[in-house]
């Protein structure tokens, strides 16, 4: 009697202290997430088999609701973008294998403890743009902590020197180069990218850019062709300045 009480007292508190709601609640998120991440899967594999199809469709949409013009305007603009998100996912794995790579043999050389696991966590949440790869590096920290306070030290600085070679050299070349964008260009978006929308932001901001980079392109040189040929027809004399202004 006294063993069933106190399991009685110690669940009543449980249910005051509010941790079996805190519980629940945690548990139902999770499951939650996993739902929707198999959902998403399932979504994902169902549009891929059906691709064609669904592509068909909606181009004779566009077409049958829409002059040529505007459909060919946007035939151009989802290319474009198919392109753009195909590049730059060619770019990230590249810049992974090469920031995975370069971790393992610097842990190698310093023979830090635990170089393969640390380099395949760091190759792997480099997926995540510019800042991905400190996840691998916490992992990494704790592992050479396990070792001793010096060797973690010493791995951070490590790290912090990869990573600024990593953000300031390697990706902004590598994926720049995939997507047609300056590196400049590229850091100033996954900037931008973070500032809005957080990690998807950091993941959608390069392709996006590199879409309103290419469209911005070609209408300066379409403009400006345009404008040749007004200022060639003008000093012809075949146009005025003011015609040209209108």
């Amino acid at each position: 009697t006294t063993l069933i009480d106190q399991a009685k007292d110690k669940i009543q508190s449980a249910f005051d202290s509010g941790i079996l709601n805190d519980i629940a609640s945690t548990t139902l998120s999770v499951i939650s997430g996993l739902t929707n991440f198999v959902l998403g899967i399932i979504l994902s594999l169902y549009v891929l088999t059906q691709k064609e199809k669904i592509g068909n469709f909606i181009s004779r949409l566009i077409r049958a609701y829409s002059s040529e013009k505007a459909s060919a305007r946007i035939f151009k603009v989802a290319n474009l973008t198919r392109l753009s998100f195909r590049n730059f996912v060619t770019g990230q794995l590249t810049e992974a294998l090469i920031i995975g790579m370069l971790c393992l043999f610097g842990m190698l050389i310093f023979n830090f403890p635990y170089p393969a696991a640390t380099s395949a966590v760091v190759g792997l949440m480099a997926l995540v743009p510019v800042f991905g790869s400190w996840i691998g590096a916490i992992l990494g920290g704790l592992l050479c902590l396990s070792r001793s306070f010096p060797t973690a030290l010493l791995f951070v600085l490590f790290f912090i020197i990869l990573q600024q070679l990593e953000g300031n050299l390697i990706y902004p070349r590598v994926v720049g180069k995939s997507v047609g964008l300056p590196g400049i260009l590229v850091f100033i978006s996954v900037i931008l990218g973070a500032s809005i929308g957080g990690i998807l932001g950091i993941v959608l901001s390069v392709p996006i850019c590199s879409i309103l980079f290419v469209l911005v392109k070609e209408a300066v040189d379409k403009r400006l062709k345009k404008k040749k040929v007004l200022d060639n027809l003008e000093n012809l004399g075949i146009i005025s300045s003011a015609d040209n202004e209108s």
